[in-house]
């Protein structure tokens, strides 16, 4: 117990210098959301995979995530994390793949209607 008291132990978030600031480290650390959509839109594809169905020839996975999400919604780098993480944890019962899932199910019921 005594060595705990006795060791100081920098944690890089509880260190703080002069030259840095929560703002400006946000600013220069900017989320790589091009890497994030293209995890997702692997993950999505295999939940396509998993649930028996096919990508239509004339979409790529990447434009149906577009559709799906939104453009808006992949600027946001909080709701493409969410989104990644939701499919990594439930799969094809995930919202973003559930959505991806219904709009594949229009996109079929208006091509061949």
């Amino acid at each position: 117990m005594d060595f705990i008291v006795e060791t100081e132990t920098n944690f890089p978030s509880f260190t703080s210098s002069a030259s840095s600031s929560p703002l400006s480290d946000a600013q220069s650390a900017a989320p790589d959301l091009d890497l994030l959509l293209t995890q997702i839109c692997s993950q999505y594809d295999r939940c396509v995979h998993e649930a028996g169905r096919v990508v239509p020839p004339e979409w790529t996975m990447p434009d149906l995530v577009r559709a799906t999400l939104g453009e808006e919604a992949l600027q946001q780098h909080g709701l493409l994390t969410d989104a990644y993480y939701d499919v990594m944890l439930c799969g094809t019962r995930s919202w973003g793949c559930e959505e991806l899932l219904n709009f594949l199910d229009l996109i079929y019921y208006v091509y061949q209607g």
